[in-house]
């Protein structure tokens, strides 16, 4: 059995990364445009957590990007940064469904034969 040490690395890589920041204790340096200094609510360190996950995931490319959009979601569900409704609700997309639809149209008309049919 051979491992891809470089993908194993990246992928607990962005793993890692996404429980440092996420799991720190609370940051209270962050200051706000108009220079008014708070501190960071754990949702927004669970959106900075996400974003690190998915950007070492897609710029090392160590899954599929859907399976990336996908733990995107299903971490803002998980970890409450997010509604379940509202972290899926950009899946649903008009223009999703749209894309979506048209390539399974193609593959039936590609498995069945009808595009060599029709032309």
């Amino acid at each position: 059995m051979n491992i891809d040490w470089r993908r194993t690395f990246f992928i607990l890589l962005g793993i890692g990364l996404f429980l440092v920041v996420y799991y720190s204790p609370p940051w209270s340096a962050a200051i706000d445009p108009l220079g008014v200094e708070f501190e960071l609510s754990q949702q927004a360190k669970g959106a900075l957590a996400v974003f690190c996950l998915a950007a070492v995931w897609w710029v090392f490319e160590v899954v599929p990007i859907g399976v990336t959009s996908l733990a995107i979601g299903c971490l803002q569900a998980l970890y409450f940064i997010r509604e379940p409704k509202v972290a899926f609700k950009d899946f649903m997309d008009p223009s999703v469904l749209f894309i979506f639809g048209s390539i399974v149209i193609g593959m039936v008309f590609t498995k069945t034969g009808l595009t060599k049919r029709l032309a």
